[in-house]
């Protein structure tokens, strides 16, 4: 039926007629056993308090049984993906949807958990991992099924996963656990992202210069809690809330949520945040909350306008997904609305971030958080970044921000998606777009050497991920 990043998904027809899923991770999926197992209680949990995702009918967290995988059995919900509709929509129906995806994650920060960490059922739980019971189930708190702490030779690992009591931890626990793979695993490489690789001036990465970058992280890790206590209570929310993941009737009701694995429970100014699909940082409108002006039409040819209501439709969803934020759950506009609460996710998202030989966006972070360290504390700043290192990064940061802009364009030209998908039909078609892409861009260049490495390094060639 489909099969998507993680999950080969089938359908099974009884004899009745009565259709269920069958949802099986690939052998490289992980975390074996955890991911199933976390995915299944967070299901039930949910259910529990009245939200629309699926009812497990059947599962195995382990693979040595008749079916020779680890699976989920479960409903198949009514409706589409809104996926299917979400770009004809008019401005009142997109609406109606944010309201109500608003609405339901008002009820996931009414959850009263006791840490951070994921969910599972306590009998699913190996005897050496630890847990944390939720008062009043059979459920508990565990270690964190999010994949950034079981990426490659992460899963190996002995580091401390969860669950944290102590926001503290976990706030320091990723940059241990990377810290952890490099000083095993660690070694120079290029960045993965090969556009990246020309403003490096082609040389390895080294990771003792992103070993010290996450010791600087974890001087500041402190002093990047917030004083409020409501802002330290654990949250759990989707991992991708993004249409093909809502599931609406013909009247565009939402009648389901699927895909929750992976999903880990955080404190609530890490978990805050707009849905990335639903979010606008691009103008000033977006970034002071102000409502956007409807675009003027009428002096523009029909590409024009399709870019400018494109535009306005971003605009527009980012403003109301806050305006209904501040008056349905308040408890999370009010942690979006601190000075420094992106920063915080910010810097807490690349300290997490596996290393694949880009030390630029944690340096970065760490360039900008000690230039506004007065909103973070009254003590003097922990960590020293010279001016010349400091405007050496950030320019670095911006170019990064510009080649990720133009691979956005190219990609659009090709016909893929940031991972490299299109439909079957489009495949080859595809491929003959990026190889001719290439001989143009080849061609454009006049020195023998940047000749040299662009072809050697072209971003959408078959390549060593590892090299």
């Amino acid at each position: 039926m489909a099969e998507g990043g993680f999950n080969r998904v089938l359908q099974i027809t009884m004899l009745d007629g009565t259709k269920v899923l069958s949802r099986l991770p690939y052998p490289s999926t992980q975390p074996k056993g955890f991911a199933v197992a976390s995915e299944v209680a967070t299901l039930a949990l949910l259910r529990a308090h009245g939200l629309p995702v699926p009812r497990v009918y059947a599962y195995s967290t382990d693979a040595t049984n008749p079916v020779g995988s680890e699976y989920i059995i479960m409903e198949k919900l009514p409706g589409r993906p809104l996926g299917d509709r979400w770009f004809e929509l008019s401005d009142r129906e997109r609406l109606k949807v944010l309201l109500q995806l608003v609405q339901f994650e008002a009820k996931l920060h009414a959850i009263q958990l006791p840490a951070s960490g994921s969910i599972y059922y306590a009998s699913d739980l190996p005897s050496d991992s630890p847990g944390i019971a939720v008062p009043d189930s059979d459920l508990c708190i565990g270690p964190s099924a999010a994949l950034k702490w079981w990426f490659a030779e992460r899963a190996s690992l002995r580091v401390d996963r969860g669950p944290c009591a102590d926001p503290i931890d976990v706030l320091r626990n990723p940059a241990l656990k990377e810290l952890a793979c490099l000083r095993t695993h660690g070694r120079p490489r290029f960045p993965f992202e090969r556009a990246y690789r020309e403003s490096m001036g082609y040389r390895l990465a080294d990771p003792s210069e992103h070993i010290v970058s996450l010791q600087s992280y974890l001087k500041i890790a402190p002093r990047l809690l917030p004083s409020a206590d409501e802002f330290l209570r654990p949250i759990l929310r989707h991992p991708d809330l993004q249409p093909n993941n809502i599931f609406v009737s013909d009247d565009l009701d939402i009648v389901g949520l699927i895909d929750w694995q992976h999903a880990a429970v955080l404190p609530l100014f890490l978990a805050a945040g707009i849905p990335k699909f639903f979010q606008n940082y691009n103008d000033p409108e977006s970034l002071h909350f102000r409502l956007p002006p409807t675009p003027e039409l009428n002096d523009l040819d029909e590409e024009e306008k399709a870019e400018a209501l494109h535009d306005f439709r971003r605009r527009h969803t980012h403003f109301f997904y806050l305006a209904f934020t501040e008056r349905f759950n308040e408890p999370h506009f009010r942690a979006m609305d601190q000075t420094t609460d992106m920063l915080t996710r910010r810097i807490f998202s690349h300290a997490d971030d596996p290393w694949e030989g880009n030390n630029i966006p944690l340096q970065a972070d760490l360039v900008l958080v000690a230039k506004s360290w007065h909103e973070y504390s009254t003590d003097p700043c922990p960590i020293s970044i010279s001016a010349a290192n400091s405007d050496s990064i950030m320019h670095l940061q911006s170019m990064q921000e510009e080649i990720d802009l133009q691979l956005k364009y190219i990609r659009n030209a090709i016909g893929i998606s940031i991972d490299g998908w299109t439909p079957s039909e489009e495949y080859e078609a595809a491929c003959a777009r990026a190889r001719q892409m290439k001989v143009d861009g080849l061609a454009s260049l006049d020195a023998d050497y940047e000749r040299e490495m662009t072809d050697r390094h072209w971003p959408f060639d078959d390549h060593n991920e590892d090299e």
